[in-house]
């Protein structure tokens, strides 16, 4: 009876203190997923507008995310390439 309760206990322990950090994980995991959809959409993108004069923007859409790409020159003459999605935005000179 003892053993029985004590055990259960310790399941229940190990479970109220793993699934957190289960769903930690598997946040994180999406996240990286969207970085790395955004990432491969902006090198995409600099890739087919290669010689531009101008600066260049475009939308689009995957899995329900809106992914802005833009490349223009910054201040130092030099070109920036952003992705912007979900709050979030990432640039490359």
């Amino acid at each position: 009876m003892v053993e029985g309760l004590l055990s259960l206990s310790i399941a229940i322990l190990i479970c109220v203190l793993l699934f957190p950090l289960l769903f930690k994980m598997l946040f994180i995991l999406s996240e990286g997923k969207r970085d790395l959809i955004g990432s491969r959409l902006l090198f995409e993108h600099v890739e087919q507008h290669f010689h531009i004069n101008g600066p260049l923007s475009e939308i689009r859409t995957i899995r329900n995310i809106q992914y802005e790409l833009t490349i223009e020159k910054n201040g130092d003459d030099l070109w920036k390439a952003c992705v912007k999605y979900a709050k979030r935005q990432k640039c490359y000179e």
